[in-house]
């Protein structure tokens, strides 16, 4: 008998106890970090003299980010003019298709121009 109401102990707290460790109402929650969706694309050109300007591009904010020689410019979209120029106008960046230029507007001086890599001219074999 006491074997009995032993084995019956037994089973009635292994039962009890069949609970998960894990308690179902409760969620974890996972933070993402925001990713940017901003349309952001940097560019290295070259002038004929070697010098490198660094172009970083964000079409979504309209902003340009210039690097020349140690310096970096921060340039807007201007609704006036084409291009790009700095918050206290000193500064403008021309950008086109196949050409970019930096000029220091109150002196009149072109600090950097160059001409973008042309894509090489595919003829279609007939």
């Amino acid at each position: 008998m006491k074997k009995i109401s032993l084995g019956l102990l037994v089973i009635s707290a292994l039962s009890a106890c069949t609970h998960s460790a894990k308690d179902p109402d409760t969620t974890i929650v996972q933070q993402e970090t925001p990713a940017s969706r901003d349309d952001i694309s940097k560019v290295t050109v070259a002038d004929r003299h070697g010098d490198k300007m660094e172009i970083i591009t964000n079409n979504t904010k309209n902003t340009v980010v210039v690097r020349l020689n140690g310096q970096t410019y921060e340039l807007q979209k201007n609704l006036e003019n084409p291009g790009f120029s700095t918050d206290d106008n000193q500064y403008q960046f021309i950008e086109n298709k196949y050409e970019v230029t930096l000029l220091k507007k109150d002196v009149d001086m072109v600090l950097f121009h160059a001409k973008k890599d042309q894509p090489s001219k595919k003829i279609a074999l007939q």
